[in-house]
């Protein structure tokens, strides 16, 4: 659960195997080492993603850089790290409401990575409330199932997730872990040649938006799914650009909203419950 912080004064800154030969090339460019293999003639399985994306990746944190957590007025802190969330998080020049927030842990090494929260603006709030399945929102139906969050997801709002390593890293340990989320999703989905083609360029322009930097712990990412469908990077405060694709949105946030592998247990319960809560406001 969520737990109110004291009040800070200062407000937030301005913040597709291929079955295609042509497609092989593509999805070489993304993974070292990937292998297609048909499923039922629609799956795609993907059984290597290269030396950068393993799990030792999560163990090369170096050098240290450590800074300040950002302040701001109204927060709420994690309960696993103690980081502070802003409770309404102010960025592309427009408030946006937390819905919930969660660490993403190893569990076998018992080592946190970064906090996650989901936000989203009031008046979509208020015209999420509008829609079937969630007038009368059931928590336990949106933990069991992926229906409410897939409608969610497809609705023309604009979706930021903001999140905060908790140690030093750099943007190639956490680049290579979301590439691994998309890679799953997509091999998980049916899709036509074309719609694989289009979406592994998606990714492949996804990857190099992520210049290869230090990360400072306490450092904030955030990534927004746009109304119009696109999926944008801003790492304090720099725009790191916008990949047009609502397969690549819609995805990059599923991968929070999917109970049946979320990337983070706990931040998926902690939104579960914010929606609770705002469906019933008045």
């Amino acid at each position: 659960m969520l737990r109110l912080s004291r009040t800070f004064t200062r407000l937030p800154k301005a913040c597709v195997s291929s079955r295609l030969n042509t497609s092989r090339r593509m999805a070489t460019s993304i993974a070292q080492s990937t292998s297609w293999k048909a499923n039922a003639g629609k799956h795609v399985t993907l059984t290597a993603l290269g030396a950068g994306l393993t799990t030792a990746g999560y163990l090369a944190f170096s050098n240290p850089v450590y800074s300040e957590a950002p302040a701001y007025a109204g927060t709420v802190e994690d309960p696993a790290t103690n980081l502070v969330f802003p409770i309404n998080l102010y960025t592309d020049n427009e408030w946006k409401r937390l819905i919930g927030l969660g660490v993403r842990a190893v569990t076998f090494i018992n080592m946190n990575v970064y906090v996650v929260g989901m936000y989203m603006k009031g008046e979509d709030i208020g015209e999420l409330r509008k829609l079937d399945g969630w007038k009368n929102f059931d928590k336990s139906k949106f933990l069991q199932d992926t229906g409410l969050a897939e409608q969610f997801l497809d609705q023309p709002y604009a979706l930021s997730i903001r999140l905060v390593p908790t140690r030093a890293t750099n943007t190639q340990h956490l680049r290579d872990g979301f590439l691994r989320l998309l890679m799953q999703r997509m091999k998980d989905q049916d899709m036509s040649e074309d719609e694989e083609r289009e979406v592994l360029k998606a990714i492949q322009e996804f990857k190099s938006n992520f210049v290869s930097m230090r990360v400072k712990k306490d450092s904030e990412f955030i990534f927004t799914k746009t109304k119009e469908g696109g999926l944008k990077l801003v790492y304090e405060g720099k725009d790191f650009g916008t990949v047009q694709n609502p397969w690549l949105a819609k995805n990059f946030f599923m991968a929070y909203l999917n109970p049946k592998a979320p990337s983070s247990e706990a931040a998926l319960h902690d939104i579960a419950d914010g929606f609770e809560r705002l469906m019933k406001e008045n």
